[in-house]
């Protein structure tokens, strides 16, 4: 009885000591911001507190995490420094996040052990937002601000601090740097616009935020509330958090342990706490290595484009994070994984690094280089397997990353073949919705079929007008949509799948006549009345369109490939494809001149039939040179190709003319 009466008297002295130091320490506070400087927010900073301050968002608790996430930060960095430089300050304090309430004065401080701020840094770090993505960040949390939506965006800009005015009327931050030559500083706003600046007394280095809590907001005052915020979004961060004297968080680093100890639940905690997204990843790889090297890692296939690819951010890649004997070396590691495996998120561990490494020497390191060769083939692996296994999770996946995977063929040599087997393309033979692998157009090409053939342009309704597909539908051959602009630099480098060649449909030397034909279908145009015509009449004619149109193709002939439309441009043997001139031309715009083509005419069209009839009666008609002219405007128009419509409109208005006269004439 009496050792608890003790124990309660101490309880009780200790309280009361603590708060005196408290009320000590406020008013040093007051005093100084009596004294202190006077400073303005920069623009951007005072729309972005207009914004939390005067709006209403669904999960306010999110400021807790983001001053978490940066006093874990400060903690990563002292961290780091004390491994190279040994004239910090404080080198015996132990690293850690302390959370204390207090309810009387209605006040929440949280506080690390961490690199801290000089004055420049605390102007530059909390009074301006020194970040590229700023402004779209800006504009996305404006125009979500009227549906009162999750604020989850906070913190991806390098604005997460200016969360916690949500709940605050006042902010006040005493910070003291780890170098020894810069003194300690009293930050303070109230979210109006301005804060003060003023030296302060501090005896260890680190970072204390003083929370002066809104009326309505003292549910942060709970210590329920707070250990449920901590564990949702905190629970795996590197540094015990202690609230009261009593730490909340697992500090686990759930990839030192064996993959069958791992709860999927942890695993979607920690992808949640790594990537401030609370949606499930598609994949989770989790690798263990003792030989050659030793390395351990989780590594996490998103399941839609992170963040920081969205906004295309690129000093913010979030991808893999380096550990090294389980401390933390670098975040953002672009050394492990390649450029177009960048939307892979994760951790990497190993024993056989040192603690020292430099970003320079991490470059040329061997073990990173056999780290990064592992992580890159298990992917890889895993990609294949869901293709075969989870077909809706890799659809999933390649709608959402096909872009950065088809990057990667160009560069990873060694890895070619792996990827070409994981490509998907839509298709002439599948719903609009589908998607198919190489390997599966090759196991289903026709009898006789010696090729892969490919078409691209803009979307799949522009591409299936495309009279380049006429005598693919009439073979019934399969041919593969390209609608990405990647897809053409992809198949100028990936000529060839299993000893087949892919081929663009608009190529001159088509090999077709091996294929059998599929059954007659009759064209609409073969209803309509043409006038017979002699061999002798279509070489004069060849002759006239070549004569009339020499400034702008290379050659005329009459077409195999057309069945329902008078004409179409091919692309010579060793030209570019189309596909790749049209991206040429819109990026180097009138510098990039597109190759002359070569014009293939339909003799069976009745259109083309009717021209030569007139060419044979009246070879000096107006009506003809326009008319061969707008059949080459007419292709191109078809396939999306530019051209001059300045030129064009004045044509067909004289055509319309001419057409209007001779109607006329004959009425």
């Amino acid at each position: 009885m009496e050792e608890q009466e003790k124990s309660e008297q101490e309880v009780k002295e200790n309280s009361t000591q603590a708060n005196e130091e408290f009320k000590k320490k406020e008013a040093e506070i007051q005093e100084k911001l009596q004294q202190g400087t006077g400073f303005e927010f920069t623009a951007e900073i005072q729309k972005l507190l207009d914004i939390l301050v005067n709006s209403l968002y669904s999960h306010k608790e999110i400021f807790l995490r983001e001053l978490i996430s940066n006093a874990a930060d400060a903690l990563d960095k002292v961290r780091f420094k004390m491994l190279t430089e040994n004239n910090l300050r404080n080198q015996e304090l132990p690293l850690e996040i302390h959370i204390q309430v207090n309810k009387e004065q209605n006040m929440l401080i949280l506080s690390d052990t961490g690199i801290g701020m000089s004055k420049e840094e605390l102007i530059e770090n909390i009074g301006t937002i020194a970040h590229s993505g700023s402004m779209s960040f800006l504009k996305q949390l404006s125009e979500q601000k009227e549906k009162k939506a999750d604020v989850n965006l906070i913190g991806k800009f390098g604005v997460g601090f200016y969360s916690v005015f949500m709940v605050a009327r006042q902010v006040d931050i005493v910070t003291l740097s780890a170098y020894p030559d810069k003194e300690a500083y009293l930050w303070s706003s109230q979210g109006d616009g301005k804060y003060k600046l003023a030296p302060i007394n501090k005896e260890t280095r680190g970072t204390e935020i003083r929370i002066h809590l809104k009326e309505e907001e003292k549910q942060f005052l709970e210590e329920e509330r707070i250990k449920s915020v901590v564990q949702r979004y905190s629970d795996f961060i590197s540094y015990p958090i202690q609230l009261e004297g009593k730490q909340i968080n697992k500090l686990s680093a759930i990839w030192q342990r064996s993959a069958s100890e791992v709860k999927e639940e942890e695993y979607k905690e920690f992808y949640s706490y790594l990537t401030h997204n609370q949606e499930a990843p598609l994949s989770t790889i989790h690798l263990s290595y003792d030989a050659p090297i030793q390395f351990n890692s989780i590594l996490f296939i998103p399941a839609s484009v992170p963040w920081d690819m969205t906004f295309d951010i690129p000093e913010k890649w979030h991808g893999v994070h380096l550990y090294a004997k389980k401390v933390f070396i670098q975040s953002d590691c672009e050394e492990l994984l390649p450029m177009y495996l960048r939307f892979v998120r994760g951790v990497v561990d190993s024993d056989d690094l040192p603690l020292n490494i430099s970003r320079e020497t991490l470059q040329e390191n061997q073990v990173i280089t056999k780290i990064r060769k592992n992580l890159v083939r298990r992917v890889l692996e895993r990609m294949e397997q869901m293709s075969a296994e989870k077909k809706d999770d890799y659809k999933k996946l390649w709608l959402s990353f096909s872009k950065f995977i088809k990057q990667g063929y160009r560069g990873d040599y060694e890895n070619r073949e792996k990827l070409a087997k994981l490509f998907r393309f839509y298709s002439s033979k599948e719903a609009p919705e589908n998607l198919i692998s190489l390997q599966e157009y090759v196991d289903r090409m026709k009898e006789g079929q010696k090729d892969i053939y490919y078409i691209s342009g803009e979307n799949r309704e522009s591409i299936e007008k495309s009279p380049h597909l006429e005598i693919f539908k009439r073979k019934d051959i399969e041919v593969l949509y390209m609608v990405e602009p990647i897809d053409d630099f992809l198949l100028s480098d990936m000529t060839k799948f299993q000893d087949k060649n892919i081929v663009s449909v608009d190529r001159e030397d088509l090999s077709l006549d091996d294929v059998k034909e599929a059954e007659e279908k009759k064209d609409a145009t073969e209803t309509k009345e043409s006038p017979e015509i002699s061999e002798r009449s279509f070489e004069d004619f060849l002759h006239y369109v070549k004569d009339i149109l020499k400034e702008k193709i290379v050659d005329v002939r009459f077409s195999k490939r057309l069945t329902g439309s008078p004409c179409c441009l091919v692309a010579a043997k060793d030209a570019p494809s189309v596909g790749m001139q049209k991206i040429m031309k819109m990026w180097m715009n009138e510098k990039y001149e597109m190759p002359k083509r070569i014009l293939e005419i339909n003799k069976e069209h009745f259109f083309i039939k009717n021209l030569i009839q007139i060419y044979n009666t009246d070879p000096r008609n107006a009506i003809l040179p326009l008319s061969c002219e707008q059949l080459i405007d007419n292709a191109l128009i078809l396939e999306g190709s530019p051209l001059d419509a300045r030129a064009m409109v004045p044509r067909i208005q004289e055509m319309m003319e001419k057409m209007a006269d001779l109607l006329s004439k004959k009425a």
